[in-house]
């Protein structure tokens, strides 16, 4: 893997807000972000990454604080 970046967008998808008397207002539904480091090519680097792709960086071995078991 030479290159390693994350790109996505701000929010996840739009929806509404809805009161009691079933007013609707728009909402954002946001990601459910987490600091991690990874290993970029031999280099540690912070980053932010959904949980989502943390789940697959733990399985693919890339995070520093998860070892899978041999």
């Amino acid at each position: 893997m030479a290159s390693f970046a994350f790109k996505f967008p701000r929010v996840s998808h739009m929806g509404h807000n809805v009161s009691h008397a079933k007013n609707r207002t728009a909402r954002s539904f946001k990601y459910n972000l987490h600091t991690v480091t990874v290993l970029v090519d031999g280099v540690k680097q912070r980053m932010r990454v959904p949980t989502k792709i943390l789940r697959s960086l733990k399985k693919q071995g890339l995070t520093t604080h998860f070892k899978a078991t041999e």
